[in-house]
């Protein structure tokens, strides 16, 4: 597939004019003929489908962008699955950690980005865990003012009316396949930690563990493809546009014009917009970087331009959850024996969990993390971080536990752009700081801890009750693929010195009139838990904020 070349870019931008002309053509795309559009998003992922709906029910023109094809069923996916005929991979919410044991899956992943997210209608909603983590009200401390909490609970109140996640996603009331709960209660019980309900208290992030809220509804996975886009689809003036890959917004100046997309067989197009239309991108915190480097927008590095450039720190303060896969054996004699579905059971299930599933009940209904628990850590310096733990089993006697570090965190890393297109990483956005590698040790030296006590039901894989912190330091970690922050939304304007925003308040990049940035990208820095509900809430509040800029010009 073609890529625009740097060095071609960089000619177009040394002036910042790329003006489209009806008829002519802007590095080989041709001027599209079709109608003006009013709002075009690129990205149908957790931010686009929201934020496109929003503007659709206002009656405002809107065409939807997506690089990949069809996922769930309903939308047109074929990824089926050989007992049941009407539900695609995707559809399964049993299937979110077994996606890339599928082969079906392989191109819902995107191919050009240094982590894995999803290329795909829905992007990460229909490839992730299915974790639906409430953001706790202090994951907004860090945003201006207008964005605080009491800012977004609105916008949060309207989100979880249409997509109010679950802890019990079995339609008879059961949970099923509950080893990993049974077994890290009896643990941590003697310590004083509690049960809570987690869509109750969102809050409730120390010394807790719970069953874990799913994205589900009715038994299927649930997120933006099923909650928001047929009410968008409803709409005439709503245009979704698949396998269509957006390459960069075009501009004169600060005034976005269109966008140039490439389509499957790699003939390039220019999509116009209309007279005071706006250009949302939506692509994810990986994706969404390469759009305004490819817009003229970025550092002087990327750019590799020495005059007229719009410089912002676009990909300068991504972050992501490290997470550690450590493995506990289980010693009591009494719950060592605990099955739990293996992967082979998911993917060829018995006859009787598949008559569950076509009740909406079952094994097959549920993701695959069976308990959460949060840790609060205060480091010597009093600096304070989190630590979410999301647990299951996957081999009978032994209990898998991905910790990963969250809120408070302060490791940031960089996302540059090869000649060829290709998103990399300048410098890896995990654990880079003392304080972060403390919070680590300090959390798995209290796991240690609790496995050397005397009532404990666990001990450490490597090492048994001898084990060390550096032992589960030696078992490394992994991207938790919760990355926020590659074009920070602030009052902190990037361009000018010491700034390190990438847009304002209103979610519009700083130098320009019309475009706006709308994912995981704008969250300044990580959340408490899991990355989906949060770029949710902000689409939500960023679609409102962007609809009143329109009132306000009208007035």
């Amino acid at each position: 597939m073609p890529r625009i070349p740097m060095l071609l870019l960089s000619s177009c931008l040394s002036t910042l004019q790329c003006p489209v002309v009806s008829g002519q053509a802007t590095n080989g795309a041709t001027a599209s003929s079709e109608a003006l559009y009013d709002y075009i998003v690129a990205g149908a992922g957790p931010a686009g489908i929201v934020v496109a709906q929003r503007f659709a029910e206002t009656g405002a023109s809107v065409l939807l962008l997506e690089r990949g094809g069809p996922s769930t069923f309903a939308t047109g996916g074929t990824e089926t699955v050989p007992w049941n005929d009407t539900v695609t991979i995707y559809d399964i919410p049993a299937y979110s950690h077994q996606l890339n044991l599928i082969p079906a899956a392989d191109g819902a992943w995107c191919s050009d980005i240094p982590g894995l997210a999803g290329c795909i209608l829905g992007g990460g909603s229909v490839v992730n865990g299915l974790q639906w983590v409430k953001p706790a009200t202090w994951d907004f401390d860090d945003f201006p003012a207008g964005w605080k909490w009491d800012d977004v609970a609105p916008a949060e109140a309207r989100l979880y009316e249409r997509n109010p996640g679950t802890s019990l996603p079995s339609a008879d009331g059961r949970y099923y396949d509950q080893a990993a709960y049974q077994v890290l209660t009896k643990q941590l019980a003697p310590y004083g930690w509690r049960e809570v309900d987690t869509l109750v208290e969102p809050d409730a992030k120390d010394m807790t563990y719970f069953h874990p809220a799913d994205n589900v509804l009715g038994g299927l996975r649930a997120g933006p493809v099923r909650t928001y886009l047929p009410l968008a689809e409803a709409k005439e003036n709503f245009k979704l546009q698949l396998n269509t890959k957006v390459i960069r917004a075009v501009r004169t100046n600060a005034t976005i014009t269109g966008v140039e997309v490439e389509d499957a067989s790699g003939s390039r197009q220019i999509i116009r917009l209309a007279q005071g239309g706006k250009v949302i991108l939506s692509a994810g915190a990986m994706s969404t970087p390469r759009l305004l480097f490819n817009s003229g927008i970025g550092t002087t590095e990327q750019l590799r331009m020495s005059r007229n450039g719009s410089i912002s720190p676009v990909g300068k303060n991504i972050q992501d959850h490290p997470m550690f896969r450590l493995v506990w054996n289980v010693t009591d004699p009494a719950l060592s024996n605990l099955t739990s579905l293996s992967t082979a059971q998911y993917l060829n299930p018995s006859a009787e969990d598949v008559a569950l599933f076509a009740q909406g009940s079952g094994p097959l209904t549920q993701g695959n993390i069976r308990l959460n628990l949060w840790q609060k850590i205060t480091n010597q310096d009093g600096g304070i971080r989190f630590i979410e733990a999301m647990n299951f089993v996957r081999a009978n006697g032994t209990v898998l536990m991905g910790a990963t570090l969250t809120r408070g965190a302060d490791s940031r890393g960089e996302l540059g752009i090869r000649p060829n297109g290709t998103t990399y990483f300048v410098r890896d956005p995990w654990l880079q700081t003392a304080g972060d590698r403390e919070a680590v040790s300090t959390f798995f030296q209290l796991m240690l801890d609790y496995a050397r006590g005397p009532e404990s039901v666990l001990e450490y894989s490597r090492g048994g009750h001898g084990a060390t912190v550096e032992d589960l330091w030696a078992g490394g970690f992994d991207s938790a693929r919760h990355f926020v922050g590659s074009a920070r939304l602030g009052t902190d304007d990037g361009r000018k010195a010491g700034g390190s925003a990438v847009v304002d308040v209103d979610a519009r990049v700083y130098g320009t009139e019309n475009l706006f940035v709308v994912d995981a990208s704008v969250i300044p820095s990580l959340p408490t838990g899991n990355s989906m509900a949060i770029t949710m809430v902000v689409a939500e509040r960023a679609a409102e904020s962007i609809l009143a800029l329109r009132e306000k010009k009208k007035e």
